[in-house]
């Protein structure tokens, strides 16, 4: 039976469809604090306590694989922050750096856009002053031929931001603005600093300071076109001007820097960076682990609920929106504790369904499809590969066992035993176990063991 809701089948249906959009921050007020299915990990004390104690400016470096939910952390932190007295300035990189051929003039230049138009300082502003003495040298990367002083001082703002576009958009313009920056790059972080000191300076009292937070650096594709690899430019080779600036800033970084020699490197300059682990959502047995399907369940249940407080009730769950607690136990576990994929399968699941609720057919289906699409990713040599993994339950760090990790195909988890020993292991992802390939490499490989 239905609760009485008052919008038509259809439209429940979308409302529930776009609250599980996999590529979207999640609603307003559904965060869900999985601390204790993550091995403890919390971005208040892994990131924002080092903030908060210091005494001077901290730089610190975040990853974690795509879509197990890096930018909802991100998000979280920026409110306690933010509730702490700190002036936080969030920028999502994608919207200000070509991700495809990106370099630490992009970056550098992301940060100067966003701190621009973030806060607005009563006195002189040492980046508009920096800009003004090289307007000349710059106004063709604008694609204007507006003098500076016959600019107002929101278009003076403004031209920052017109810049960002038309170097992301254009390469010729962002091959050359990059070389005319390495010409500059001390002045610019001299007036960086003056700026941010600046600011810091004007706040009021109970304010304590500014916080940089620039996400989605991780999706950077790495280029190695040029013998060298941009990476390597952009967080070693540079790491001295990335950690220069006058405040904090945490700068998030991909996933395949923290799976590599070049780790250690990263922790000297940097510091340990810090990794955001994905539920747990079996045990190391291969038994399902409660608390994880129950976490997952919490999340999902967070955004029935900003839709109808009714939806959540057991009787109406597990009878009007899934067929059965089952269904939904089911979705749960086969995301593998990875919270976009949990969504897709939701979304997929509601795909095959015309009317409430989302039965286990249709979960089913979804699942198979998103099976399918591990299936494409995983070429024969690799099988034995996962296979071995999922007998040792141990990341050996091999060349092929980091594209498993990357692709997701492998799910890496962790948490303290009784002892408060951490403890982190690895296997497959559970779509994975599904396929009458991997079943025979897995019994290839068991047939030679010992």
């Amino acid at each position: 039976m239905a609760p009485d809701i008052q919008m038509s089948e259809d439209e429940l249906i979308s409302e529930i469809y776009s609250a599980f959009e996999p590529f979207n921050p999640p609603p307003e007020g559904t965060y869900v604090n999985c601390d204790s299915v993550r091995g403890r990990w919390n971005i208040q004390r892994e990131l924002g306590n080092q903030i908060v104690r210091s005494q001077q400016p901290t730089c610190q470096l975040y990853s974690g694989h795509r879509g197990v939910g890096k930018t909802t952390e991100l998000l979280q932190l920026r409110g306690f922050l933010t509730e702490k007295g700190y002036e936080v300035v969030y920028f999502e990189a994608q919207n200000d750096v070509e991700l495809q051929d990106a370099e630490y003039a992009d970056i550098l230049l992301a940060c100067t856009k966003n701190l621009v138009q973030a806060i607005q300082l009563k006195g002189d502003n040492p980046l508009l002053d920096w800009m003004r003495t090289r307007w000349q040298s710059f106004k063709d990367l604008a694609l204007t031929e507006v003098e500076w002083n016959d600019l107002k001082l929101e278009q003076q703002v403004g031209l920052f931001s017109k810049m960002t576009a038309n170097i992301r958009a254009v390469p010729d313009l962002r091959r050359e603005l990059r070389k005319r920056l390495n010409d500059s790059t001390p002045s610019l972080i001299a007036a960086l600093n003056s700026f941010i000191e600046q600011a810091q300076a004007e706040m009021p009292a109970e304010r304590k300071g500014i916080v940089i937070i620039a996400d989605n650096l991780d999706r950077i594709a790495e280029n190695t076109s040029s013998g060298r690899s941009n990476f390597d430019e952009i967080y070693l080779n540079r790491s001295e001007l990335m950690s220069g600036l006058s405040c904090h800033v945490i700068y998030t970084v991909p996933i395949q820097m923290i799976y590599s020699p070049r780790v250690t490197r990263l922790e000297n300059n940097y510091g340990k960076p810090d990794i955001l682990p994905m539920v747990m959502v079996k045990s190391l047995e291969g038994e399902l682990n409660s608390l994880g399907i129950d976490k997952l369940k919490e999340i999902i249940c967070r955004r029935l609920h900003r839709i109808d407080a009714r939806l959540v009730e057991p009787e109406y769950l597990e009878n009007y929106v899934f067929d059965s607690a089952d269904t939904l136990d089911r979705l749960c576990a086969m995301s593998g504790g990875h919270m976009r994929v949990l969504m897709q399968l939701l979304q997929k699941s509601i795909d095959w369904i015309e009317d409430l609720p989302i039965t286990a057919e249709a979960a089913q289906i979804a699942i198979e499809e998103q099976r399918d699409t591990y299936r494409t990713a995983i070429m024969s040599d690799r099988l034995i590969t996962l296979a071995q993994t999922h007998i040792s339950k141990e990341f050996d760090g091999e060349e092929r066992s980091l594209e498993m990790l990357l692709n997701r195909c492998l799910v890496e988890y962790r948490y303290y035993d009784e002892n408060n020993q951490l403890k982190q292991w690895c296997d497959v992802h559970p779509l994975i176990e599904g396929f009458e390939q991997f079943k025979k490499a897995l019994a290839k490989l068991e047939s030679n063991q010992p």
